[in-house]
């Protein structure tokens, strides 16, 4: 179906649509790029060291938009850029525990995410991950696109539209030993859809909007 309605598209739609999967593919490769240097299950503790990863982990961001040719910055915008803005690394925003998975039976649940465009975009709700903040529980979903894939965890807090992206940020899930994760909000990025509107970025839902400030990761652009 979606080839023969390609077919119909004029060439302005047609070209709009390659370069969004183009785009999306820039996108994969440069979060399949920062997950190369987490550990797997078995291997060195993704808390060892912690600060110095980070550390490196935004220097390469930072090279990353600043030289590559797949960067989200426009043109002008990479020739001045001098790295983007971060809160301070603080390791208290490092939480561990385990996503508690849905159950398929008898089907999937769904959910629509908002994005920056009209349309919604369909996820699987895969699970839920619950970890505690000042001595008071949180609980974040967690998405997988259709037809598999990485999961995905968007989230929005106190910060949004603050000193924050409005529409929210996005998480990295690091796989440790005995089933559990880390989520460290050190690492919170933005979608590049703040950086150019040609990109189509889902963003959190209400169920995801964390009711605290969560004063780690990156900032806003401008």
């Amino acid at each position: 179906m979606e080839v023969q309605g390609e077919s119909r598209l004029s060439g302005d739609s047609l070209l709009n649509q390659r370069r969004l999967r183009l785009s999306m593919l820039c996108l994969c490769l440069f979060l399949l790029s920062a997950k190369s240097e987490l550990p797997l299950p078995g291997e060195e503790d993704p808390m060892e060291r912690r600060e110095e990863k980070l550390k490196l982990f935004r220097q390469k961001r930072d090279l990353f938009f600043k030289e590559d040719l797949s960067s989200p910055l426009k043109e002008a915008d990479r020739k001045k850029f001098k790295g983007l803005i971060y809160y301070p690394i603080d390791l208290r925003y490092a939480v561990t525990g385990v996503i508690e998975r849905y159950s398929t039976d008898p089907k999937p649940l769904y959910t629509d995410l908002p994005t920056n465009k009209e349309k919604g975009r369909k996820y699987v709700k895969y699970g839920h991950f619950q970890f505690r903040w000042e001595r008071k529980e949180y609980v974040l979903q967690v998405y997988r696109p259709l037809g598999g894939g990485e999961l995905f965890l968007p989230f929005k807090d106190m910060t949004s539209g603050k000193m924050t992206y409005i529409n929210g940020r996005y998480l990295f899930i690091e796989p440790m030993a005995g089933g559990k994760v880390l989520i460290d909000f050190n690492r919170a990025y933005n979608p590049f859809c703040l950086f150019s509107e040609k990109y189509t970025c889902p963003f959190a839902p209400e169920e995801n909007n964390l009711k605290f400030a969560v004063e780690a990761g990156e900032k806003r652009f401008r």
